[in-house]
């Protein structure tokens, strides 16, 4: 059965700790993709969360303790239409009023944040209702959310300009892999272990699932 990669987030400075996310390669593939290969390229080491706004989320991944962005891949298409939600430990990307601008900047959401999903309700200057583009969730902490709660009650500042900034630096020490699964940016029908190939192991699986399937009453 295919896994999905892990991450660590090593965080020090004004909180120190890790942070274990889950990445889902399955249902954000491109979005997972580009955040792994920033990973492997280091990208992120050094770098801070620059943006804290308790009962809502932290940001990072863009600037460095000089409040310098740094510069980065070009911006990837969203997949937010994955439906998946905001949720309190979800990660997501970080990007501008338009849709497909993300980049390497991420958030993980201290609380449920269902108004930034796909669909969801929004209603422009005269009041008229329209359905959101939203920001696309691409994995979940699953170690770490004290962590991610301290750094959310940390005292905040404005520094060069920039709002909701820690007044001590929380940096992000390092980012790796700490459980490595195939990541395909392009999924493929028929690559059932999503190892980014279709071979004699997904033919094997298919044919698994059919017995499986006419096992039983009802197959869905």
């Amino acid at each position: 059965m295919a896994v999905n990669p892990q991450v660590t987030i090593q965080i020090s400075g004004g909180v120190t700790g890790s942070i274990v996310l889950e990445l889902y390669a399955d249902t954000a593939p491109i979005t997972t993709a580009n955040f792994i290969s920033y990973v492997k390229k280091n990208f992120y080491n050094n770098l801070i969360i620059h943006r804290v706004i308790n009962g809502f989320m932290i940001q990072g991944g863009g600037f460095d303790t000089n409040i310098i962005q740094k510069p980065h891949d070009p911006n990837i298409i969203n997949e937010s239409y994955n439906n998946l939600s905001n949720l309190r430990g979800t990660i997501a990307m970080a990007r501008t009023s338009e849709p497909d601008t993300a980049n390497s900047q991420f958030y993980i959401n201290t609380v449920d944040n269902t108004s930034l999903n796909y669909g969801a309700i929004a209603y422009d200057g005269y009041g008229n209702a329209y359905r959101k583009i939203g920001y696309c969730v691409f994995g979940r902490v699953i170690s770490g959310m004290n962590i991610v709660d301290a750094i959310a009650a940390v005292a905040t500042t404005t520094k060069s300009g920039m709002t909701d900034v820690p007044v001590n630096n929380i940096i992000i020490q390092s980012v790796t892999i700490t459980k490595n699964a195939p990541v395909c940016a392009n999924k493929m029908i028929g690559d059932i272990d999503r190892d980014c190939n279709i071979d004699l192991a997904d033919f094997a699986q298919m044919a698994e699932n059919w017995l499986l399937c006419n096992s039983i009453t009802i197959c869905q």
